[in-house]
């Protein structure tokens, strides 16, 4: 029971145990506990507890601290780390005793003042040089632990480390500023002991600027007193400054930046145990400086070529583009006018310049910062350092046309500038007017004047142009007439055979290149005989061949002749044309050839009832000999159409039986060639084989047949199957698509006789039926009757017997007529 509380609860009953472990208890309540004996005839007294029990944990001090470790030995102070204890002994930790040993000691030493509330530690006020041990008590409020396990001995020395250093994050790739803006450079820096630091930029050891320092003075008044100036020193920070103070880090910074700050700035620090640097490059933007060595080039009167070279300092950025300005050096009170402000390049030809006049130039550079300051030309003239060239020698005039001449003239001299070309000019004889033969200059020395009237006489004349201008021109040609020059024609091509016989030959051949100025009249052939040298003319000039082709008669079989042609206009003949070489007068043989219409080419379909053609082109020579054939035989009822080079045979109104292989052959000295068609006649199909009635019963039968023999040159689609009664005249259709060949034919009248047809079909229609002959009755067929059933002996005499039965359960289809008793 609670200890304010009268009632006790049971916790255990029945058992028969000395000890009883009692749950459930709220902490920190006081209870009362008692326990009586049992047995059979029933209880004892309690035993009851005369003080009660508090609910609580048991308290002791705590366990020893673990993992007990030392960090950043000094040469006067460590770290200690370590964990809590693995059992708190039941109450809360509530703090920590570092105790230390130096070595050669027996006493231990407490290094903390108060319990430690974290799990680590400084311990400070080491000597140098010595060794010590250290361990770390927990306490809580049970008391102290046992001390936990010792550290080594570790001696109180700085740790031996090299320098390092690195610039901040955003300085690894470099510092760009602009002019005014500050720079600010910061460093991290480790390493034991703590190097010494230097900052170099280019190279060179940074040193701050010194403390400037200005006199000034400032009004002061004293009471009762005039106002009176008293001087006194106002110091100025200086724009570049270092600051190291903080340990671990190196701060440069300049302020109001220049452009001769911009460089590699290095930090350098170093220990006894090594040296480390980091550097970081520095560009400071601003305008570029002037660019440098303007100089002129090819000055002429209305244009000279400037060129300079870029600024020595590109302020940092990249040169966009010069900007460059001329002034008219004679007018004082003339501005600075803009030429181009876009240039990419060092380098721009000025135009438009007035000669004689002085000018000057002046050009600037930009970055993304701005413009610089200019680089000014000295004053420059503008005019030709050359005169025009000297005029050329008098022209010659050849190759005359009808509407062309060619001028051709020497070079005159230049004068000190290259020529850049020529202008022509021409006049009509009879004329005042001179006229310009080219729109741009000629860089030859000739041209071809077209253009000319048939008939009319000229004269011509040049001049020269170099960089200062055209000179004067040349004295006239000789007059020249416009008309084309007669001469005998160049010569054909060699003759080609096109054809021949036993006794022609045909030639052809193509027109001379040139017709001499005059048109080609017509072309004498000439021969030579097999053995001889002598040409003769196969026509004479009064009977000319008007084209470029002949047939050459009266010419000896087997013989070998040449032959070459001449053509004439009206200054006469040609040279020859090249001969051929020598060809035989005889029959060209040509094996046969046959070509069907493209129609007809291997297989050809058609309608039955409707009129087959199939035409034949015939090539061979000599002419071929043509017939026809029909499955290997002569075709007696076809037509046959032929010419020399045709043939063509015709089928009217044909059908199945037309069907098969026609062949046509054509014959003559060189050879033989037949082709073969196979035609196909599409008609409808012939009619079913073998019908036959099955399976007969007194409401349907069984059809079966085979397919045609004929199927009309197409796929049979179906069956049309169709019945009669014996005393009826009109078919009935029973089923107007039977895909097979058989079916069972419904709905017959019990009784009735039938007859019954079928029919093929194809995509060309219905054909021809196949019919039953005899008559169908729609009837059962009959069978042997069941035997009867339930026979019995009845009355028994000496000499009779009395039999009964039943009848059969199946009668066999026809009534039973008699029984047969033995």
């Amino acid at each position: 029971r609670e200890a304010g509380r009268r009632t006790y609860i049971p916790v255990m009953s029945g058992e028969n145990k000395l000890s009883w472990q009692v749950k459930d208890l709220i902490p920190n309540s006081e209870y009362y506990f008692r326990v009586k004996a049992v047995n059979k005839v029933g209880g004892g007294e309690y035993l009851e507890l005369r003080n009660p029990i508090i609910a609580e944990d048991p308290k002791q001090p705590p366990d020893p601290p673990v993992d007990l470790e030392v960090h950043n030995p000094t040469a006067k102070s460590v770290t200690l780390t370590w964990k809590p204890p693995l059992f708190d002994g039941g109450s809360k930790i509530m703090g920590y005793i570092i105790e230390k040993l130096a070595k050669g000691k027996e006493r231990w030493e407490r290094c903390n003042d108060y319990l430690v509330p974290l799990l680590t530690y400084p311990v400070k006020g080491l000597e140098e040089g010595k060794e010590y041990q250290f361990r770390v008590r927990a306490e809580n409020a049970a008391g102290i632990s046992e001390p936990s396990r010792i550290t080594p001995f570790v001696k109180a020395v700085d740790p031996i480390e090299a320098p390092k250093v690195f610039l901040a994050a955003n300085l690894q790739s470099g510092l760009e500023v602009k002019r005014g803006d500050e720079i600010i450079l910061e460093a991290h820096i480790s390493g034991s002991p703590y190097p010494s630091i230097t900052w170099l930029r280019n190279d060179e050891v940074v040193k701050p600027e010194e403390i400037k320092k200005r006199v000034t003075t400032y009004t002061r008044k004293k009471k009762g007193e005039a106002a009176e100036e008293e001087p006194f020193q106002l110091s100025l920070p200086e724009r570049m400054s270092i600051d190291n103070h903080k340990e671990g880090e190196s701060i440069l910074s300049i302020r109001d930046s220049i452009r001769a700050d911009h460089g590699t700035f290095t930090i350098k620090v170093e220990n006894d145990h090594g040296v480390a640097k980091a550097s970081c490059e520095v560009n400071v933007l601003d305008t570029p400086g002037p660019p440098v060595n303007f100089v002129f080039e090819d000055v002429r009167k209305n244009s000279v070529i400037c060129k300079w070279e870029p600024p020595l300092d590109d302020g940092g950025s990249e040169i966009l583009n010069y900007v460059l300005e001329k002034k008219d050096n004679t007018k004082a009170e003339m501005g600075w006018v803009t030429v181009s402000s876009t240039l990419r390049h060092c380098k721009f030809h000025v135009t438009k310049l007035i000669e004689g006049k002085e000018y000057l130039f002046r050009v600037f550079a930009e970055n993304r910062v701005g413009s610089g300051p200019p680089c000014v030309s000295k004053p420059m003239t503008a005019k030709d350092p050359f005169s025009p060239p000297d005029p050329p020698n008098k022209p010659d005039v050849q190759d005359v046309t009808s509407n062309s001449m060619v001028v051709k003239w020497n070079e005159p001299k230049d004068n000190g500038s290259p020529i850049i070309g020529y202008w022509i000019e021409k006049r009509e004889i009879n004329s005042t007017h001179w006229a310009r033969v080219n729109r741009n200059l000629v860089n030859a020395l000739e041209i071809k004047a077209e253009g000319l009237l048939e008939g009319l006489t000229y004269i011509f004349r040049v001049c020269a142009e170099n960089a200062a201008g055209p000179g004067k021109f040349s004295p006239p040609s000789d007059p020249k007439t416009a008309q084309d020059p007669i001469i005998v024609p160049g010569p054909p091509s060699c003759p080609e055979v096109k054809d021949k016989t036993k006794s022609s030959v045909a030639l052809a051949w193509k027109p001379p290149q040139k017709d001499g100025g005059s048109p080609i009249k017509g072309y004498i052939v000439e021969v030579q005989d097999e053995g001889s040298t002598d040409w003769k003319k196969v026509n004479e000039g009064d009977k000319l061949f008007p084209t470029c082709e002949c047939v050459i008669p009266n010419l000896k079989e087997l013989r070998k002749y040449r032959f070459r042609v001449k053509a004439v206009n009206a200054a006469g003949e040609s040279e020859p044309s090249p001969a051929t070489s020598e060809i035989p007068v005889q029959d060209i043989l040509e094996e046969p050839e046959i070509f069907l219409d493209i129609g007809a080419q291997d297989f050809l379909s058609c309608r039955a009832g409707t009129t087959i053609k199939i035409p034949a082109v015939i090539k061979g020579r000599p002419i071929p000999k043509t017939f026809w054939e029909f499955e290997g035989k002569a075709k007696t009822t076809a037509k046959v159409e032929a010419t020399d080079t045709r043939s063509v045979i015709i089928i009217p109104e044909c059908n199945r039986s037309h069907s098969g292989r026609y062949s046509i052959t054509a014959k003559n000295k060189a050879g033989q060639k037949t082709v073969h068609v196979r035609v196909n006649v599409l008609d409808v199909p012939g009619p079913p084989k073998d019908l036959k009635v099955s399976d007969i019963t007194r409401g349907s039968c069984k059809l079966s047949w085979k397919m045609p023999d004929d199927d009309g040159g197409d796929r049979i689609r179906g069956y049309v199957i169709e019945k009669r009664t014996i005393d009826g005249k009109a078919w009935t259709k029973v089923n107007a698509n039977c895909g097979s060949t058989s079916f069972v034919v419904p709905d017959l009248i019990s009784g009735q006789e039938y007859f019954f047809r079928v029919r093929a079909e194809n995509r060309f229609g219905v054909g021809p039926p196949a019919e039953t002959i005899q008559r169908t009755t729609a009837r059962d067929p009959i069978h042997p009757p069941d035997p009867p059933i339930k026979l019995k002996i009845g009355l028994v005499t000496k000499n009779t017997v009395s039999l009964t039965w039943k009848p059969p359960k199946n009668d066999g289809g026809a009534p039973v007529t008699h029984y047969n008793v033995e």
